[in-house]
This record gives C-alpha cells, sequence and structure tokens, in this order.
C-alpha cells in the first residue's frame, strides 16, 4: 500500500509541474501579445475624436515705422540756353531749377538741393562752351557738384533755318548735318571740361523740341531736323559714363497725343513750307491770343510755360534717380 502510494504522489507532482509550466507559459506568450498590441497602437495616428484644441496667438499690432528725413545734400550745376534761364515761366521758378529743387526735398530724396544757374537765353552751344571754358565761377561751381544739367541746341538749329528759309529741302537737310555735326562736337567738349573739372560729376543732357508743330505739322523738314539733333545729343551723351540724355519732344506736339489728334491738326494745316521758323507766321494762326500748344508760352510760341517747365522738372529728376545722383 504504501508503495502505491508513493508512486500515486509522485504523479501528481508531475502532473502538477506541468499545469504550473503551462500557465506560466501562457502568462509569458499573453504579456508578449499585449506588449506588441501597445506597441502597434502608439505607432498608429491619433484620431481622437477630441484632439487637442489649437492655441490661436493674438496678432501684435507693429507701430509702422516712419522714414527718417534725408539729411544728404545734392549740388546741381544748370548749363545751358534760354531753357536753364527759364524763359516762358510766370510763375518765377527759374524753369525746371526751383521745380528740381522743390521735388527733390518733397520727394524726401536729399535734404537740402542748391542749383547753380548759369542759363543764358539765346544762345548757342558754341556759345555755352566758350563760357564754361573762360569762366572761373562756373569751373569752380563744376567742381561742387554732383551733376551736370545741359540745355543745348535749340538756338543751333533754329537760328540756322531762320537764316536759310529760302534755300530747298535737300540744301537744309545738308546744312543741318553739318550744324548737327559742330553741335556735337560742342558737346562733347562741355562734358569733357565738366568731366576735367570734376571726375565724378554726373551729366544730364536734355533734348530740344519742335515749338512750331501744332501750326505747322506738315513741315516735315522741321520735324526731320529736330531728330537729328536729338540723336546727335543722345548719341554724344551715350559716349560718357554716368550720363544719360533726357528727351522732352513732347513738347512738339503738347496735348495732342493721339493719332486721330495728330490727323486733325495736319488736316487743318495747308502750309509745308519752312518759311515758317518766322515767329510772325505763327502770330497769324493763334485763337484768341492763346498759344495752340498747351505747353508753350502765349507770350513768344516758343518756348515753355508753366506745365510745360513741370513736364521738364519731372522728367528730369528721373534722370537724377537713373543715375542714382541721390545715393
Amino acid at each position: 500500500m504504501a508503495l502505491i502510494w508513493f508512486k500515486s504522489e509522485e504523479k501528481m507532482k508531475k502532473v502538477l509541474k506541468e499545469i504550473v509550466f503551462s500557465i506560466v507559459g501562457v502568462l509569458l506568450i499573453a504579456t508578449v501579445f499585449l506588449w506588441a498590441m501597445g506597441f502597434f497602437k502608439s505607432s498608429q495616428p491619433n484620431h481622437s475624436p477630441n484632439p487637442t484644441p489649437t492655441v490661436v496667438k493674438k496678432s501684435v499690432k507693429l507701430k509702422t515705422k516712419q522714414p527718417q528725413p534725408a539729411t544728404s545734400q545734392v549740388k546741381i550745376l544748370a548749363l545751358g540756353d534760354s531753357l536753364t534761364q527759364g524763359v516762358g515761366d510766370t510763375q518765377d521758378k527759374d524753369g525746371y531749377q526751383k521745380r528740381l529743387k522743390k521735388q527733390i526735398v518733397q520727394k524726401n530724396l536729399a535734404g537740402k538741393a542748391t542749383v547753380y544757374d548759369e542759363g543764358v537765353s539765346g544762345e548757342r552751344s558754341d556759345q555755352i562752351l566758350h563760357r564754361l571754358q573762360n569762366t572761373k565761377r562756373i569751373q569752380k561751381e563744376a567742381v561742387k557738384s554732383d551733376v551736370l544739367v545741359v540745355t543745348a541746341g535749340g538756338n543751333d538749329l533754329f537760328q540756322n533755318l531762320q537764316k536759310n528759309v529760302s534755300e530747298s529741302e535737300s540744301q537744309i537737310l545738308v546744312r543741318v548735318n553739318k550744324v548737327s555735326l559742330e553741335y556735337q562736337n560742342n558737346l562733347r567738349k562741355i562734358f569733357e571740361i565738366a568731366r576735367k573739372n570734376n571726375p565724378k560729376i554726373k551729366i544730364v543732357m536734355v533734348g530740344i523740341y519742335n515749338p512750331f508743330y501744332v501750326y505747322f505739322p506738315n513741315v516735315t523738314s522741321i520735324t526731320q531736323a529736330v531728330t537729328t539733333f536729338n540723336t546727335t545729343a543722345k548719341a554724344t551723351t551715350d559716349e560718357f559714363d554716368d550720363a544719360t540724355f533726357v528727351n522732352i519732344d513732347a513738347l512738339s506736339k503738347g496735348q495732342f497725343t493721339t493719332k486721330q489728334q495728330i490727323k486733325k491738326l495736319k488736316k487743318q494745316s495747308t502750309e509745308d513750307d519752312i518759311a515758317v521758323v518766322e515767329k510772325s507766321r505763327v502770330e497769324t494762326r493763334k485763337v484768341d491770343s492763346k498759344e495752340k500748344n498747351a505747353y508753350l508760352s502765349n507770350e513768344d510760341h516758343f518756348h515753355p510755360n508753366n506745365k510745360g517747365y513741370d513736364m521738364m522738372t519731372s522728367k528730369i529728376k528721373s534722370a537724377l534717380q537713373k543715375l542714382e545722383v541721390f545715393d
């Protein structure tokens, strides 16, 4: 009996041991499984129905920094003919000069603008050159200036045309080409002398226009001559660094800018004779003593009026900005 009980007890222990190992194995497998499931879940994107609300930051309104007034100074040598002197200006602003000074300061381009007025009405380019060569005051002004603004050419052309109104169109063309070469020579010398006195001086060359166009648009020889002079002036200016040409030929047509308006002007005028450069011919075509071109003077029908000088000033200011005179 004792032997049977012993064997039975041994068998019981063996069964219990197997049961314990089985339970431990199951628990171990379950633990590994649950751990794996937890890891997998944590790697998935959060699709919680109640996500953490986004925090909206309040915008802070920054105060706009006001531009500081310019403190730099710019000095301009205005050298030339009646367009520099300001003939035709009825507001006592010396043509473009005072207008330009005012715009420079108002636009905060510079704190102060100084313009040396060296304009003499009626002078040709050779006479302007002579003044620059022989006037110490102008040479000293060139040394002090940041930029040279030149107006020249109108008298070279129109004084010559008025002396030779009886010539044929082909003769006029030959004469204009000859005069334009002399004009080019004079401009080149003016620029060279200015640079000799001040190698850093920048140059603005202002072109010419046809003051007779709105009365005599069919006189093509004048238009061609003006174009020749402007082409010459631009080509000469382009030979120099830090120099630019300002085209003011828009003064020729004034307010008549569309094709229809130009066509009407040409239809109204029957003259095609170069002799119209005589001012008396313009006088006979005035209406109520008013200049037909809204940009030219009522007094002489040749020079810009206040509106014309406003246009010139705007173009010269743009040229100064292009040359970075204010930087």
